[in-house]
């Protein structure tokens, strides 16, 4: 007596048909993972390298977007760079409240107008990613206790190559 689900399986069309199942779904969680892959290869390459992103248009007249991001850009790092060369005392506490309080007062004048160069950068060709830099390297001023100097001196220089050449 033979059992019918023994045949089943002993069908050739089944298993052929099976075969092909399988054979599709790897292929496609091949071209799925190949796919990831490129496209994360791309975005570490360009953003390592700095392929893709134009720094902001040197020359730009006066009171155009790409101008007032340009300058308030400048203006804001040199606060950093000047709010952070206090925190050399209180950089190496564990406390990140009192680096945080010695370093958000001397950032005034200058970060007290932030929200209009971000609205200008918004506005200017290149800006976002300018004002990104610029943003990177304030929370490393902030977490300056964490970091060495190498980590700041490259954030700062990937804020100056945003910058149109004249500025930096």
């Amino acid at each position: 007596m033979t059992d019918e689900a023994g045949d089943a399986d002993d069908d050739p069309r089944l298993s052929a048909a099976r075969l092909r199942g399988r054979r599709v779904a790897l292929a496609l969680v091949t071209v799925v993972s190949l796919a990831f892959i490129v496209s994360s290869t791309v975005q570490i390459t360009r953003a390592v390298f700095g392929l893709g992103f134009e720094p902001l248009p040197a020359g730009a007249s006066a009171g155009s977007p790409e101008q007032l991001c340009a300058s308030g850009i400048r203006g804001l790092a040199r606060a950093l760079d000047r709010a952070g060369g206090r925190l050399s005392s209180v950089a190496s506490a564990a406390n990140d409240a009192e680096t945080m309080a010695a370093l958000r007062p001397g950032l005034s004048p200058e970060w007290d107008g932030a929200e209009g160069v971000r609205a200008a950068c918004d506005a200017a060709h290149g800006g976002p990613a300018a004002w990104a830099s610029l943003q990177r390297l304030r929370v490393a001023e902030e977490q300056s206790g964490r970091l060495g100097q190498d980590e700041l001196s490259s954030v700062r220089s990937d804020v100056a190559a945003h910058l149109p050449a004249d500025l930096r």
